[in-house]
Formats: C-alpha cells, structure tokens, sequence
C-alpha cells in the first residue's frame, strides 16, 4: 500500500534528461561540498560565523532537548520560539556531537537538503523537457541559497522550506495539476502530507498552501473532477497536523502558537517597509539583486503568455509560490512592526526558477551555444558560493563579526562574578547565548516564554527577571543609552531593540560595567551588574 501511495505520487517517468554533469543535482554537489569543507577547515569562530545569529536559537534549543532539559534555549524558561520540522531534524545532531563537530554536522544535514531540492529542480527540468532552460532559471535561486543570505547553509529552517516547495512543484507537473488519472484519494492524501510537512518547516507556509488548495479546488470543479472528495482528502493531514501543533503548544506551553511570532506581533501596526525589502531582497555581496521586482514581472509575463501543457504549469505553481510570499510580506507588514531578514524573501528566486522556463521557451532554444552559457552560469554560481564562503571563513566580514565572536565574549561573560548566575540579553543574542554556560534569558522573547511575554504587556519584566535571579545585563551594539538625570553616571535602555512595539527600559550604571569587548563592526559587547528591582 505504501509502495503505491509512493508511485502516485512520483506520477509518470520524466520525459528528458541531460548527462549528469550538467543537472543542477551535479551543481549542489559541487556547491555543497565547498561549504561543508569551508566549515569544517575554518577555524571555530570563523565557523561560527558562515551561520546565521539566529540560527544558534535553534541549536541551543536542540541540544537542551537531546540532553534531556526539555524544549528550552536558557534552561529555565520553556520556549516554543521556532518552526518545528527544522528542529525535529536538528536534535539528533546534538545528541551525537558538538562544538566545532556540531556544526560540521548540521551543514551535512544541509548538503542533503540541498541535494533533495536540486533533485527536484531536475525532475521539473526533466517533466517539462527543458533541462537545460529550467537550470539557467535556478541558478538565482541557487546562488542565493548558497552565497549571500545562503538559505540552505545558515543553520536556519529555509532549506526545509525549499526543498518542501520544489517536491510539491514537481508532483504538480507529474501530475498534470493534480488533474491526471491516477491521482486520487490515495495520491491527494500524500500531497497533502507533504503539504503539511512544508508547513511544519516554516509555519508561514500556511499562505502558499492554502492558494495551492484553492488552485486545486477550481482546477478540479472546472474539470468536472470530484472536487469535494479530493479536497477532503488533499486537506485532512494538514488540518489534523495543524490542530495537533496548536493543541500540543497550548498544553505544554500555555499558548498555541509560537512566542517568536507573538513577540514580532506585540504592538505590531502598519510596517510598509518590508514591501521594499521584499522588492529589492535578498541582498548578495552587499548588492541589492532586486529579485523581487524580477519575480514579480517573470511570473506575470508567464501568466500572460499562457504557455500550454507542464510549461504553463510550472508557471501556475510560480505564481503559487510568489503569491504566497507576497501574502507573508503583507501579514507581517500588517501585524508586526519588525524588520524582515533575508530568509522570509525566498519566494522570489524559486518563483523565478519555476515561471522563467515558460517565459523563455521557444525563444533560448533558438539561440547557439544555449548550453555553454547555462555552463558558464554553473561556473559564476560555484564562484560566487566559493568566494563568499571562504571569504566570510577569514574573518572580518562586518555582517557576520558579532556572531563569530560569540565564543570569546562567552567564554568572558562565563568568567564574571556571580558565577552562573542568569544573564539577560536582547538582539545579538544568539551566538552569546549558545555558548554561554550561565542561563541567558532572551529580552526580545523570540526564545522565551509565554509568561515572559505577558510581562511583557503587563509592563513587569523588571520581576520577571528579579524571580530568575539575572545579575547580568549584556548589549551588542554602540548604543551610549539615554542618561538618568537624578543617577549620575547611570543610563537607561530601551528593549527590545527590534520593532516599535510594547518597549521597557533598564538602567545599568557605569560603575557596574564589568566587560567591554570591542568587534570588527564597530560595536562591542558590552555587560554590567545588573541590580533587579525585588518582585512586587
């Protein structure tokens, strides 16, 4: 019975190949294994930094799990701060490795990811017989999945996310959009798992799942197909999934949905900014690629041009995908008054990847030597992931300088007086944190507690903190903080530093400044006594 749920959905053989050498499975090889042997020769900080700061969320959160202390990234507080496919996958990492190893592991993990998603982008190459076009297409999505932003490297749940929507892309085409004749029940219900599998590797997936559903739905009631049937079918495993995942974190977390969201959402309002941010992002290099824009004028034009068969498909599914990002920028620009960070921006590249094929057929395939210039693309992508990573694995690079010197600061911060005691810290948090072996309790929320955010609202996080006993307040900024007028010497700042949403204030005096570190970027660590209020 598996077996065949299997076959239904790999649907019919692909019906072009192209040697080996030249499939984008071949590429990510070669992009993969740069990287994890970048990670693995580079020395550990220059490590740490090829991964993203909020990438040690996840890490510190998989290890507490896989020694036995619960989900938690303090050890104190229960958080249910991250999207839980990418954490399944990383706590057996941690139970079998850490430090330098540990890292050397989760960019296996990635490779693999990786891998399965290029597998991917040559099936669709392969069921719309333009290989070759449909690798030219990918290499934006590529190289920013590898250089740059690196959506499948970071340490963060992107690559989950990718490799989720370029195998929902391809059985899309296997099966003619849902539309062919082997694909019922049994095959609705298997797409529906991988449907909610894509949503469990990044939650906001929900907005491009629920427009592959509508599309399903008109696809199949203007076909004459039993529409109601197979849309019972195609949305029970995501709907049980999601009223499981809501129930679970309602019972062991007191709240159903994740405190990364809710602490982005506190005070949220309108927040047009992020528009631009998806117009001109990700950002490669320090250059704005503008993909956004791109995406947005390919899939359109796509659309347009109305190509018919697994074309014409692969750009309905681009459209899904741009669509759904587009969704996810407006929700946050609606709810959440935070800056957006490079891997809520992936919709473009992969929209690009699946709508230019249909944009470009029956033009390129007139143009010499189309496959020595989809060669020469394969080249700039394996150079550009290259450089990048042997670059940002030298030291220096002003983005990454905070996160790679995170060991050092924590082995500085582990050192002061009250040894072990609780230290409380905002932005810049999570390389700090992961290192530290003192408990961090995390001021922007994304890694605390639903009881931290309702101090939050209810202005009482000085006794919150005080019932944890923090006797440390650290910075990873420039930020001289606003004097206090009647307490010469001392300043007040402001938390959390992200968002103009719910805000307090704590006052650190300058006699209590025990370490200042200074970093490469300009800023510094910076930690003092922390004297807490006692709880009211």
């Amino acid at each position: 019975m598996l077996a065949a749920t299997r076959a239904e959905l790999r649907g019919p053989a692909p019906r072009a190949t192209v040697p080996w050498w030249r499939t984008a499975t071949a590429l990510a090889c070669v992009l993969g294994a740069i990287r994890v042997a970048v990670v693995a020769a580079a020395p550990y900080p220059q490590a740490v930094g090829l991964f993203d700061d909020d990438a040690f969320y996840y890490f510190g959160v998989a290890r507490h799990i896989a020694e036995g202390d619960g989900s938690t990234f303090n050890g104190i507080d229960p958080t249910n701060g991250y999207h839980p496919l990418w954490l399944l996958a990383l706590v057996p990492v941690f139970s079998i490795a850490d430090s330098h190893t540990a890292l050397v592991a989760v960019s296996l993990l990635s490779f693999a990811v990786l891998i399965g998603a290029a597998r991917q982008i040559d099936r669709i190459g392969a069921l719309t017989a333009r290989p070759v076009l449909t690798l030219a297409w990918a290499t934006p999505l590529l190289v920013t999945g590898t250089a740059g932003p690196s959506f499948f490297f970071s340490g963060m749940e992107t690559g989950l996310l990718l490799l989720g929507l370029l195998w929902l892309a391809a059985t899309w085409l296997a099966s003619d959009g849902f539309t062919a004749p082997w694909f019922g029940v049994g095959a609705a219900v298997a797409t529906g798992t991988l449907m909610a599998l894509t949503v469990l590797a990044r939650l906001d997936a929900v907005f491009p799942m629920a427009l592959l559903g509508v599309l399903a739905l008109v696809t199949w009631r203007r076909m004459g197909l039993p529409w109601t049937r197979l849309g019972v079918a195609i949305a029970a495993v995501p709907a049980l999934t999601l009223a499981t995942y809501l129930a679970v974190n309602l019972a062991v977390f007191d709240t159903p949905l994740p405190v990364s969201g809710q602490a982005k959402a506190l005070g949220g309002g309108l927040n047009p900014g992020v528009v631009g941010q998806f117009l001109v992002s990700p950002v490669v290099f320090g250059v704005p690629t503008l993909l956004g824009v791109a995406a947005l004028v390919v899939v359109i034009a796509a659309v347009l041009r109305g190509q018919p068969g697994l074309l014409g498909r692969s750009a309905q599914f681009g459209a899904v995908v741009l669509g759904g990002g587009v969704l996810t920028v407006a929700y946050y620009a609606l709810t959440s008054s935070w800056q957006l960070w490079p891997w809520y921006f992936s919709a473009a590249p992969l929209a690009v990847a699946l709508a230019g094929p249909a944009v470009a057929a029956g033009r390129t395939e007139r143009l010499p030597l189309r496959g020595l210039a989809t060669g020469v693309l394969a080249v700039l992508t394996v150079a550009a992931a290259g450089i990048t990573a042997v670059r940002a694995a030298g030291g220096g690079v002003e983005r990454s300088a905070f996160i790679e010197a995170g060991p050092a600061a924590a082995r500085q911060i582990d050192a002061l007086l009250p040894l072990g005691a609780p230290i409380a810290m905002g932005d810049r948090a999570g390389s700090v944190g992961y290192h530290l072996h003192r408990p961090l309790v995390h001021l922007e929320g994304l890694v605390n507690s639903a009881e931290y955010l309702d101090a939050m609202r209810a202005g009482t996080v000085g006794d919150f903190l005080a019932e944890r006993g923090v006797a440390l307040y650290a910075r990873g900024d420039a930020d001289p903080g606003e004097p206090v007028p009647e307490r010469p010497g001392c300043h007040r700042f402001t938390e959390p530093q992200q968002g103009g949403g719910v805000k307090f204030t704590l006052v650190v005096c300058d006699r209590d400044l025990v370490l200042t570190t200074p970093l490469s970027d300009g800023t510094s660590y910076r930690v003092w006594l922390y004297r807490a209020e006692p709880p009211r």
